[in-house]
């Protein structure tokens, strides 16, 4: 006798509807996107519980509705209205099409639909119970144009399933998170979700991104977004991306994408909008963004999971470039800028002008050739006397082999007021605001261009007269063979001499400490972990960010006022003045109407 047996129909249906009905979550999703796909523009969901679960699930729309044939074909498995051949498939402009969702859910729950179908001549609308897919009833009842639906008692009859599910906190959770994301991708929809018939979340459907937005995060975190706009390529992309500075997550939680208005999740996309980033993303950090992409159906195939949480895209790189480029536009054609946590809406900084004079420096970054210490007259109490030897130390940190050139903005440039900490300059803007500068960071930001514009005009490193030898562990020895290409783009040449030992012939031109071998070592050394950065940036990238964090002034480190000052222009001049190459803020915007309210004046 054969053991393999064909399952009957009930069987079936249950191991369907596993794979389409997860959790509480996933009916409100299947029944809120029939309702958008209904040309519904007013949603309401409401949801009941007691102390285990998730005991009603209710979803009402004022959309088209259906006739009392549909409303019982709708219950079928495979009926559906979106597609009617397979080359339907080729080009899906719907979130359903599979014709499963219903049928699915009608399996594990007691369902009650009732469907007026819009513009209908009949006054009555069709109102049919399902229990464990069967029909309970048909029958005619009172209801506007649109669709209710009501699910009851989920996984009644699969006790496994039912076992399993989370609590209820936890199952609110996702369902609050699937009607954000919905929210998010239709905008032009109003949702109301409520509660133990409180209202939990409300959208207007006036099709503002930020206006969502401020309804899921609040005002606050709304207003300080970049918005993306524009059409790169094969894809146009729209949206709200975090402004560098804010607040970053070590996770995507906040990566909010969508595909022709369908919530997807992509690492192809994510990885693009952290590239979008490039410097201004602090390492292993995520942003917030709320973007759509707008692409052709016909590029987009759906129809890999049941869920439709996945998709192929047939030009992924196009794709992934096209977002990379949008996101990169929008942070460098908007004056981004740090600002302090619940404080008003910033004033702007002057935005830095993409092509700047050059000016000759010679001997230091921060200021024209300065003369020691000693040789400068100044009234006494300008400068303590602790203060003296820190100075001449800088000046010495700061003397270069040659002279090169280093940009400078002649846009306006906050106004240096002091130093605190020896770590921080205080500055004011046109506008009489406070700008708070990190100063290691902003001389990173200097020096990082810099480093850049050299490497990629081929002046990056200096002949040694002197070779300096370096030595080795015997894993950097059989690693490094990789990595001598790179090293000499930056400005580091090197040869072997020997078991374990290297000659450094070549060292960039910009500053003394990076010709120091304990300096050298550690850049060679960050460039072969291979983890640093999330694997995302270059090698090239990651050797001139640690020679730049290197080659700079540090923290506690007292500074004059025409090294300050000159170091804000250099700052204002280049490409990302207000985040280091490492993605931190250089600079905070402390606003007048924020002393004020610190101090209680109106």
């Amino acid at each position: 006798m054969g053991i393999i047996t064909v399952l009957d129909e009930e069987t079936i249906s249950h191991i369907a509807a596993g794979e389409v009905v997860e959790r509480a979550a996933s009916v409100v999703k299947e029944l809120v996107e029939n309702a958008i796909d209904a040309d519904a523009h007013r949603i309401k969901i409401e949801l009941f519980a007691d102390s285990t679960a998730v005991t009603r699930i209710s979803v009402t729309d004022d959309g088209i509705g259906m006739s009392e044939e549909d409303a019982l074909l709708v219950f079928r498995q495979h009926a559906t209205s979106k597609i009617s051949r397979p080359s339907d498939l080729a080009a899906i402009a719907t979130l359903g099409f599979r014709g499963e969702a219903m049928a699915s859910i009608a399996a594990v729950s007691q369902v009650t639909l009732v469907t007026k179908e819009r513009g209908s001549s009949s006054p009555a609308a069709c109102k049919i119970t399902i229990h464990g897919g069967e029909l309970i009833e048909c029958t005619a009842a009172g209801a506007p144009e649109g669709t209710s639906v009501v699910v009851e008692g989920l996984f009644y009859n699969t006790p496994a399933r039912r076992k399993f599910q989370k609590n209820v906190a936890t199952e609110l959770s996702h369902i609050y998170d699937m009607v954000e994301r919905l929210a998010l991708a239709h905008r032009t929809i109003s949702f109301v979700l409520l509660y133990q018939g409180k209202e939990r979340f409300r959208t207007y459907g006036n099709g503002s991104y930020q206006d969502v937005i401020a309804a899921v995060f609040g005002a606050t975190f709304a207003k300080e977004l970049v918005p993306v706009e524009g059409t790169y390529g094969l894809v146009k992309v729209s949206g709200l991306i975090t402004r560098p500075g804010s607040e970053m997550k070590t996770t995507p939680s906040r990566l909010y994408l969508s595909i022709n208005h369908r919530q997807i999740s992509s690492r192809t996309i994510q990885w693009a909008v952290r590239e979008g980033y490039g410097t201004l993303l602090p390492k292993g950090m995520y942003p917030a963004a709320f973007l759509d992409l707008a692409i052709d159906p016909r590029d987009v195939d759906v129809n890999v999971h049941p869920t439709k949480k996945e998709v192929r895209l047939s030009r992924e790189r196009d794709v992934q470039r096209g977002v990379q480029d949008a996101v990169y536009c929008a942070l460098h054609e908007t004056p981004v800028f740090a600002v302090e946590l619940n404080a008003p809406a910033p004033q702007e900084m002057p935005k830095p002008k993409t092509a700047q004079p050059r000016v000759s420096l010679p001997q230091t970054i921060l200021g024209e050739a300065v003369a020691p210490y000693e040789r400068r007259v100044r009234p006494v109490q300008e400068i303590q006397k602790p203060a003296a030897a820190s100075l001449r130390q800088t000046d010495k940190q700061l003397r270069r082999t040659e002279t090169f050139e280093v940009p400078e903005t002649t846009e306006f440039v906050p106004q240096v007021l002091g130093q605190i900490a020896d770590t921080y300059i205080l500055a004011k803007n046109e506008s009489g605001d406070l700008i708070v500068v990190d100063q290691h960071a902003a001389h990173e930001r200097v020096m990082y261009d810099l480093l850049l514009a050299r490497q990629k005009s081929g002046l990056a490193g200096q002949e040694l007269l002197v070779p300096i030898q370096l030595h080795l562990t015997k894993r950097e020895t059989a690693a490094i063979a990789d990595l001598l290409d790179v090293l000499a783009e930056a400005g580091y040449l090197l040869e072997p001499f020997g078991k374990d030992v290297w000659m450094v012939r070549t060292v960039p031109v910009v500053s003394e400490t990076l010709g120091d071998p304990s300096v050298i070592h550690e850049i060679i050394t960050e460039a072969l972990d291979k983890t640093s950065g999330g694997g995302e940036e270059s090698v090239l990238d990651r050797v001139l960010k640690t020679a730049a964090c290197r080659a700079v002034v540090k923290g506690a480190t007292p500074m004059t006022v025409e090294q300050m000052q000159r170091l804000l222009r250099q700052l204002m001049a280049t490409a990302s003045p207000y985040t280091c190459p490492h993605g931190r803020p250089t600079t905070i915007v402390l606003t007048k109407e924020r002393f004020a309210a610190m101090f209680l004046r109106t």
